[in-house]
């Protein structure tokens, strides 16, 4: 079985002298004992702009665990396609799996608001789909040397990511 924690970065409900700072640091903690007692991983979410979740890049959270952390599995949980670049997402999870050795899990969603953008849930479905046929190609397998290929050569994807 893997069993692994879902990072959330909550305030909503919070006394008001509780900061974002504050909050940062105890999911960082969070995250250091999880390596320590032997969870298999971390997943933090992406969220935007409001107090019950914030964490608006998981990439760069875990990018600063991978530091911090020595075994624990890397799962972004999840990177919000519609609201990213597939091709920035590919080079970053790319990069992280190699600063990382290998740590990194990739989840990737539609996002969690009704409407997402002008063209609401369908199109933000349809964003998913185009970016998920974007990234999977690029990003890092066991048996290939995927990650440097896109690190260094990103034209070698040929795929319409607009």
């Amino acid at each position: 079985m893997h069993v692994g924690v879902q990072m959330v970065f909550q305030s909503y409900g919070y006394p008001a002298d509780v900061t974002d700072g504050q909050v940062y640091r105890e999911e960082i903690e969070l995250a250091q004992l999880a390596d320590a007692v032997g969870f298999h991983s971390i997943w933090p979410v992406e969220h935007h702009f409001e107090d019950y979740s914030f964490c608006p890049d998981n990439v760069v959270f875990l990018s600063n665990m991978a530091a911090r952390t020595s075994r624990i599995k890397l799962g972004t949980g999840a990177v919000i396609m519609p609201w990213n670049n597939p091709l920035r997402v590919a080079e970053k999870i790319a990069l992280l799996d190699e600063l990382s050795e290998g740590r990194v899990l990739l989840g990737m969603g539609r996002g969690l608001a009704r409407r997402v953008g002008s063209d609401g849930d369908r199109g933000a479905r349809h964003r998913l789909h185009r970016g998920r046929w974007a990234v999977l190609p690029a990003t890092p397998r066991p048996d290939s040397a995927a990650s440097e290929s896109i690190v260094r050569r990103p034209h070698l994807l040929h795929r319409d990511v607009r």
